[in-house]
């Protein structure tokens, strides 16, 4: 399944520095497929066979901890369930 993960806070203004490719080298650590990152923005593309959320949230959180020695929330969602988001904002926005 795809799924985006959206990460709270980091490299906003100076703060929270994550390198997008280490992210990436990251999230493939714990057994994600196909990760794709977004500018700098801590947006990240991925498949995954794990279709709980709530752990996948939890592994990803773990592993930025690890790796960057942060404490970010990490919001996921299917990519499915984010696309009906997309379509439900206003076109002017």
């Amino acid at each position: 399944m795809i799924y985006v993960a959206l990460l709270r806070g980091i490299n906003v203004g100076g703060n929270h520095k994550v390198d997008m490719k280490a992210l990436k080298v990251s999230f493939e650590s714990v057994g994600l497929q196909s990760v794709e990152t977004y500018i700098n923005s801590g947006n990240v593309v991925f498949e995954s066979e794990i279709i709980e959320i709530a752990d996948l949230q939890r592994r990803l959180e773990k592993v930025i901890e690890r790796d960057f020695k942060l404490n970010i929330p990490v919001l996921v969602r299917d990519y499915q369930n984010f696309e009906s988001l997309m379509q439900a904002l206003p076109k002017t926005w």
